[in-house]
């Protein structure tokens, strides 16, 4: 199991960029910030999105956190309130 959230996000995407700018500086998240436009992702991010089984989700919503456990979180508000959380633990 991995150890640390990855959050997955697009250029040019408000709801990323207003969560990214809400990451605690001392909390450990992984970035990844691929092109909005599926057609201009390399085939490592496409399979690195199929691999982390979220390909299909960053086609409807971003950003994506996904949690250690395998839980994927898409909501702004819940993603900023989990990242929140985990720098008072």
């Amino acid at each position: 199991m991995r150890e640390k959230p990855i959050l997955f996000s697009l250029e040019n995407c408000e709801r990323c960029e207003y969560v990214k700018k809400k990451i605690p500086e001392d909390v450990e998240v992984e970035i990844k910030t691929y092109p909005h436009d599926i057609k201009d992702w390399t085939p490592e991010q496409l399979a690195e999105a199929c691999y982390y089984e979220v390909y299909s989700d960053l086609q409807r919503t971003a950003p994506i956190l996904l949690m250690p456990d395998g839980r994927k979180i898409t909501s702004v508000i819940e993603i900023k309130n989990i990242l929140t959380k985990s720098k008072q633990i």
